[in-house]
């Protein structure tokens, strides 16, 4: 099967150069990679990281952190897929990373063979369900472990020649480290041996956000031009997500006058096509890039990465983008609940599964399986500031009572090199 793998995509990788994000990247993608501070020969421990994207580098930051506090000997190459990843361990990871590039092209053999001959790493960390099986394979070829932090696994789409192919990616990996017990016990159902599986919770808890005074956030909410109504906003959201919340802001408008709305979208190329339909729904749009005077827009567009943390700060109600589209499953919410925000979720919650049940639980969580249930959900979190203030509340101590995955995940990634 891996002969065929490489067979296909040796072929077909030359395709990429017709995908527009890829082509000022590709000789980096082939392993023409400048070291910069990285050092292979140094005597300490090398750590390489795949985080494919945006939400894979937030979530092992704490863990990348805590070990360079644990071992400051330590040189961490991160390696992400998109461009949206690589903006992101820029403004989280920027003071810990001796490398920040591209992961070896679509796996290619000799582009893997180029990026570990060079590095020369001491281990291999992994993220979530990200598994490719010719960087794993060469790893194990040449003795270096392959971890696997913050796993999940869903059973729903694992059988047939599927489930034989994802079993023997897993199979590659020397250790697995469980978001839960949940997630243990479905990799366990799956085939995988128990001595290779640990529970060390969600890394994706284990962050601090700086704490604003009233002065900051006045003069934030000045910049974004918001008036003294409600403020919805819209965290990575997708096409179709934001037809349904230009839609349910009319209705929004009627009880609850000059709501005004903010559109992150998760990929930001997405943002003139946004501000267009808003217009065509009869909205006045804005771009951040481009702000007009105070309070003259009912619409405002994100169309820079970086900003959606500081934006849930001035919301009164939080919708998760990706859980109203059934392909997504949805994002990172642990943001918007440690500061505090009541988050309205959809039906569609497969990615954020553990997260979602855990505030659920609490009481930190608003879920709205329908569009007509957004609504209602908006409309109430809106209208009855004192619940929407104990939704919020609830999130935000069930999602500091979760943190401490960071110093597990240390804990095991030392263990393992301890004993190379």
């Amino acid at each position: 099967m891996l002969r065929l793998y490489n067979a296909l995509i040796t072929v077909l990788w030359p395709l990429l150069y017709l995908y527009r994000p890829f082509r000022g990247s590709i000789r980096q993608r082939l392993g023409d990679l400048a070291p910069g501070a990285y050092d292979p020969a140094s005597s300490g421990l090398k750590v390489l990281v795949n985080a494919v994207s945006a939400g894979e580098v937030v979530a092992i930051a704490p863990a990348l952190r805590e070990l360079r506090r644990r071992r400051p000997d330590a040189q961490v190459a991160l390696l992400t897929t998109t461009d949206s990843g690589r903006t992101m361990a820029q403004e989280k990871l920027g003071d810990v990373l001796a490398l920040l590039a591209y992961f070896p092209l679509i796996d290619l053999p000799s582009a893997v063979r180029r990026y570990l001959d060079m590095l020369k790493p001491g281990i291999y960390v992994t993220t979530e369900a990200e598994l490719w099986p010719n960087i794993q394979t060469q790893c194990r070829q040449r003795g270096i472990p392959v971890v696997l932090a913050n796993a999940r696994l869903y059973l729903h789409n694992k059988r047939g020649l599927r489930g034989a192919i994802v079993r023997r990616l897993y199979e590659l990996c020397d250790l697995i480290l469980c978001q839960d017990e949940r997630q243990r016990g479905n990799f366990v159902a799956f085939g995988l041996p128990e001595s290779k599986l640990r529970v060390c919770g969600n890394t994706k808890f284990d962050f601090a956000l700086p704490d604003w005074d009233e002065e900051q956030l006045a003069a934030w909410r000045g910049q974004l031009g918001l008036g003294r109504g409600k403020v919805a906003v819209a965290g990575s959201t997708h096409q179709g997500e934001d037809e349904m919340l230009l839609s349910l802001l009319k209705r929004l408008r009627v009880e609850i006058p000059g709501v005004q709305l903010i559109i992150a979208p998760r990929h930001i190329e997405r943002a003139d096509e946004i501000r267009r339909l808003a217009t065509g729904h009869g909205w006045q749009a804005s771009l951040f890039s481009s702000l007009p005077p105070a309070n003259a827009w009912d619409v405002l567009i994100v169309d820079q990465y970086g900003l959606l943390v500081d934006l849930y700060r001035v919301a009164d109600v939080v919708v998760m983008g990706g859980t109203f589209h059934p392909r997504v499953g949805g994002h990172n919410i642990l943001e918007a609940t440690l500061l505090g925000k009541p988050v309205v979720v959809g039906p569609h919650r497969f990615s954020i599964v553990a997260q979602t049940e855990l505030l659920a639980a609490a009481g930190g969580i608003v879920i709205a399986d329908s569009e007509q249930a957004l609504g209602a959900a908006v409309k109430g979190l809106l209208a009855d500031p004192r619940r929407a203030r104990r939704v919020g509340d609830a999130a935000r101590l069930a999602t500091l009572a979760n943190q401490g995955a960071a110093g597990r995940v240390v804990d095991e990634l030392l263990s393992v090199v301890a004993t190379e």
